[in-house]
């Protein structure tokens, strides 16, 4: 066997690995992510919702990490203030409020990102992996 033929052989074995890489490097990124969002659980489903995966093949591999929840964006950018009205009730009433009300002025919700943190903090450890398995 030639020392091209084995190398190509040895490119081939380890293209056939990769998803198996990324995957793992997609749920490294997705347990410190759930391990270090800042903002308070109520029902956990944020928290819970973060995921990592990879996709891809061949020559081209994506790792990713998002939300699950649908409110994620506001989680990771924040709210502009901005009012709260009812969508198919006539007034707004939950528990302790003295009456209904038409409206309610929300203050506009901090920002407390995750995903974009997570990623930065760790793209040179996810280079540094990809580095030594292409190197061995």
């Amino acid at each position: 066997m030639s020392v091209f033929t084995k190398a190509i052989n040895e490119i081939d074995r380890k293209k056939s690995t990769m998803p198996l890489l990324c995957m793992n490097i997609a749920f490294m990124l997705e347990g410190e992510a759930k391990s270090s969002a800042k903002w308070t659980d109520r029902t956990g489903n944020a928290r819970q919702g973060i995921t990592g995966t990879s996709l891809g093949g061949g020559n081209q591999y994506i790792v990713r990490l998002g939300h699950g929840v649908d409110y994620g964006t506001v989680l990771e950018e924040g709210s502009a203030p901005h009012v709260i009205r009812p969508r198919s009730a006539k007034a707004l009433f939950w528990n302790g409020a003295s009456h209904p009300v038409k409206s309610v002025q929300h203050p506009g919700t901090k920002a407390m990102p995750i995903i974009k943190p997570t990623i930065d903090k760790n793209i040179g450890k996810i280079g540094n992996i990809i580095f030594r398995y292409w190197s061995d």
